[in-house]
């Protein structure tokens, strides 16, 4: 009401907040969307950069609606204008929050909420030694937001899953974290007004809170358990030591011959054909770094027992033979060339055709939705490539026109596509494999990392 005393100070405090909100949020999403994610997260992330920006500028303007809305508290208009900035504003923070909760896994999330919870725990107890009620309330009220946005990533992770024991267990967290919040708030509120002067109430629902957001830690660590890193050189060498000596055959006979000693096994051809990539391609030929890249991301696992890296693999191979192709002034390559892309194209189909079969075992329906869209246009590319690749065919040894300079960029940014698409679908297929159906008979691949040179 105009005339209430302290109107224009609180209105000070309230626009110094919410600036402050504004770019402490802005901050942060920028933050996430500077972190390692898929393309499509990245760029949702940078669209929403852009939302953060968005948040930083709506801010000034709802805190000048507000002035005026403090200044002439009749007016319809005002009253209109500062709800319809208001309502921008809230769903721009909305936009920005639920995707930087999609770029953080909810395990970090949790943890780090958990982690919170008890600094701010430790603050309400200096308040409640010092008798400090505002200082009491404000940090119960963090307490409870967290436990809110605990309860928000929780939900969301329940309704994305299909497996239905995760999601029971889940769902038992979160009833008894739900439960504890509002007897937290009534205590901290009772506390403060000075009709309640025994903390045992806040101390009992802080403790139930503490232990639900660690109960639902508990559950997602068991669904997000990552493989353990390979063995360290110094490790191997204490086994090694530490391991007694096998007991040595007996002595053969003297009249019987010596035994042949047995064959050593195969060779490892995991690496088979992939000496081209032993050296950093020159710039100056894209299409064979577009190649090495693939084939940096997918080295590091072993093709046995995982068709999808099989396949990744022989499309890096195929595609640094396309890379030398085009670089080929012969006209005899041009049977070669096409028959390369070719090969290419299937090789495509066979990592589509795998990542959609994996998919379909996935009961993350998040994960499922992003291997499905990466993989989806893997054919599309391909057969691209395949129509590029005939068009190049036919200008091999006329190198240098203008039709020939256009066809050859077209399939660099083709073969650019291919690769970068095939590397997402690996990465994407590979965390579908963490969360697969438990039913016998499902369609699983072994991500066996490569013994490193000290195993071998």
């Amino acid at each position: 009401m105009r005339g209430q005393p302290g109107r224009e100070a609180k209105y000070q405090t309230a626009a110094a907040g919410l600036e402050a909100f504004s770019q402490r949020a802005a901050a942060t999403a920028r933050m996430v969307a500077a972190g390692d994610h898929t393309k499509r997260l990245a760029d949702q992330l940078t669209l929403h950069a852009h939302e953060a920006s968005h948040v930083e500028k709506l801010s000034p303007q709802l805190i000048a609606a507000g002035k005026i809305r403090l200044l002439y508290p009749e007016s319809k208009v005002a009253e209109e204008h500062f709800n319809n900035l208001r309502g921008q504003y809230s769903d721009a923070v909305l936009r920005v929050r639920d995707l930087c909760d999609q770029a953080v896994a909810p395990l970090d999330f949790v943890r780090t909420a958990g982690e919170l919870m008890q600094k701010h725990t430790y603050l309400c107890e200096d308040a409640m030694r010092n008798n400090d009620s505002q200082k009491m309330v404000d940090n119960t009220s963090a307490i409870a937001r967290l436990a809110n946005r605990v309860l928000v990533v929780g939900g969301a992770e329940r309704e994305n899953t299909e497996d239905a024991q995760f999601a029971r267990a889940l769902g038992g967290a979160q009833q008894r974290l739900q439960t504890a919040i509002p007897p937290l708030v009534l205590a901290a509120k009772r506390l403060a007004l000075g009709t309640d002067l025994a903390p045992h109430a806040w101390r009992h629902a802080n403790g139930q809170i503490r232990d639900a957001c660690r109960e639902m830690e508990e559950v997602l660590g068991q669904q997000h358990r990552e493989p353990p890193p390979p063995p360290l050189p110094e490790q191997l060498a204490r086994l090694h030591l530490d391991a007694a000596p096998p007991r040595p055959p007996p002595p053969a006979p003297p009249a019987a011959p010596a035994a042949a000693p047995p064959r050593p096994p195969p060779p490892d051809t995991d690496d088979e054909g992939e000496d081209i990539f032993s050296r950093q391609p020159h710039p100056s030929q894209p299409i064979l770094v577009a190649a090495h890249n693939l084939h940096a991301a997918v080295r590091e696992w072993s093709s046995k027992d995982n068709e999808i890296i099989a396949a990744a693999k022989r499309m890096a191979i195929l595609m640094a033979r396309l890379s030398e192709l085009v670089r080929s002034d012969s006209r005899g390559s041009k049977r070669e060339l096409i028959a390369t892309a070719k090969a290419i194209a299937e090789a495509s189909e066979e990592v589509t055709r795998l990542a959609k079969k994996l998919a379909m075992e996935c009961t993350d329906k998040r994960i499922r939705t992003n291997l499905l869209q990466v993989c989806e246009r893997i054919p599309t590319i391909g057969t691209q490539l395949k129509i590029l690749s005939t068009v190049k065919a036919t200008m091999l040894g006329a190198q240098g026109s203008e039709e020939d300079q256009e066809a050859t960029e077209m399939l660099v940014g083709n073969a650019q596509n291919l690769m970068q698409s095939v590397k997402e679908t690996v990465k994407a297929a590979e965390g579908a494999s963490i969360k697969i159906r438990s039913e016998q008979g499902g369609y699983k691949l072994r991500w066996v990392r490569r013994s490193p040179w000290y195993q071998i």
